[in-house]
């Protein structure tokens, strides 16, 4: 059991904004360990109590806790000033006796081949885990350096490589309605469906993110690691037990079975565009290239989209489109499985009858199935069948932490399994970065039209 948090990078955004808060919220439902600590570590020349204010403040502003506990998170922390890439400083952070931790990189990717070498010099164990945050590299050949210091250099800690859409939510709600239901599982090949498309839309804009957005761009936020780890779900086939080794598996077989894009029809089957100028409600948005700190020549996308074909018996000739984007009309984030049109006599008896649609959400817990009903008089009538979870008792990030706490990587990414993910996407950011498939445009509170 772990029972010492280290947090590499504590004074960044996601700390205050997600890592603490999941923390609070544990420690308000009883989940973590009598003695628990935390110790953040960063460059900034803070001490003790100025780390335990910044923190404090970000949980009365991002946790849903009472009072009481979230002083008990605060009296949890210390903080080290800590040059995260030094090994000497590292170790100094990392004694040899150190107690079971969680050492926690919340850090930009091109700083991860440092400290993972500066880890690699501390006496990590076992007992020991370290958590890395997305994106898992930059790249392909990033994605396999990285497995190969982890591999070769800490190969006793726990690996959790972090993908919050992978939480237990929504983990359970894919996997509880195909494999638990048989009136779906049956129909969850290309005989009944169409087409699968993944949708993750924002309404909101860069919300001053630019310093992070503006080198990775939708594809590489959203689609890369989110949205993909979405469409393995989709894709995998039931695993045979229901553990860590057997689900994780079954993940990287279904990204195995994804073709890699073919640079010659990228134009058909991708699309990279950015807002410009426009109104969302009442907000006024300016172009994306006027945002503060973006720089207009990287030529950074704000919407992307790719359709993927899948080499495998249950779903040849099934699309899956995926994508993301900022500033657009309404903010939508599901699954929608298109069922195949009936046959052609049956239309004709039934003119205007639609293929069914199920839709599961990604955000709300909800489930949707458009169907076809007796409308009386030989007529029919379209309804659509819904139906909500209960909300989780823990947010995204809590449920991970909690499994890392337990030593449970059922949910976390596979070094393969990140390695598959670039597979599919370096193509088409090889493509995109030489222009091959020209910028499109869309107004802020639009929408982009796809390739015909």
């Amino acid at each position: 059991m772990i029972d010492q948090l280290v947090l590499l990078g504590a004074s960044g955004d996601l700390t205050k904004r997600l890592l603490l808060p999941a923390i609070a919220s544990l420690c308000e439902a009883g989940h973590l360990p009598d003695g628990f600590s935390i110790v953040g570590a960063a460059i900034d020349d803070w001490t003790t109590e100025q780390f335990r204010a910044h923190i404090d403040q970000g949980l009365q502003d991002h946790a849903d806790v009472t009072d009481a506990t979230r002083r008990t998170v605060v009296d949890m922390l210390t903080y080290r000033r800590t040059d995260v890439t030094d090994a000497t400083d590292v170790q100094q952070l990392l004694a040899e006796d150190h107690r079971n931790t969680l050492v926690y990189l919340a850090l930009p990717p091109f700083l991860l081949p440092k400290v993972l070498s500066a880890l690699a010099e501390c006496h990590l164990t076992a007992d020991d885990a370290i958590a890395i945050e997305k994106p898992f590299g930059t790249d392909l050949a990033s994605a396999k350096h990285l497995n190969h210091i982890l591999a070769t250099r800490l190969p006793h800690p726990t690996i959790f490589r972090v993908d919050h859409f992978l939480s237990n939510e929504l983990v359970r709600r894919v996997i509880i309605l195909r494999f638990l239901n048989r009136v779906f599982e049956p129909v969850w090949n290309a005989q009944h469906i169409e087409r699968v498309d993944i949708s993750w839309l924002e309404s909101l804009a860069l919300e001053g993110r630019a310093g992070y957005y503006d080198t990775a761009g939708a594809m590489k936020d959203m689609i890369q690691n989110h949205l993909m780890e979405v469409m393995a779900l989709v894709l995998m086939e039931q695993p045979a037990r229901l553990d860590a080794d057997s689900f994780r598996a079954v993940r990287v077989e279904a990204l195995r079975a994804v073709a890699t894009p073919d640079p010659a029809r990228l134009v058909q089957t991708t699309v990279r565009a950015r807002y410009t100028a426009g109104a969302i409600g009442d907000r006024q948005i300016p172009s994306y290239v006027d945002e503060p700190g973006v720089d207009p020549n990287r030529g950074t996308e704000t919407y992307a989209a790719i359709t993927l074909a899948v080499n495998h018996p249950r779903w040849v000739g099934v699309p899956f489109t995926l994508r993301s984007g900022k500033a657009l009309a309404a903010d939508s984030a599901e699954i929608a499985i298109h069922f195949r049109p009936l046959p052609d006599y049956m239309v004709e008896r039934f003119p205007g009858v639609q293929p069914n649609v199920l839709r599961l959400g990604l955000t709300e817990p909800y489930l949707r199935l458009s169907t076809t009903l007796n409308g009386g008089d030989g007529t029919t009538r379209s309804e659509v069948l819904d139906a909500v979870s209960p909300p989780p008792a823990l947010s995204p990030y809590a449920n991970l932490v909690r499994h890392m706490l337990d030593a449970d990587p059922m949910l976390f990414i596979r070094g393969d399994e990140a390695e598959e993910a670039w597979r599919i996407i370096d193509p088409v950011m090889q493509a995109w970065h030489h222009d091959d498939v020209p910028m499109r445009e869309y107004p802020a509170g639009g929408d982009v039209q796809p390739t015909t």
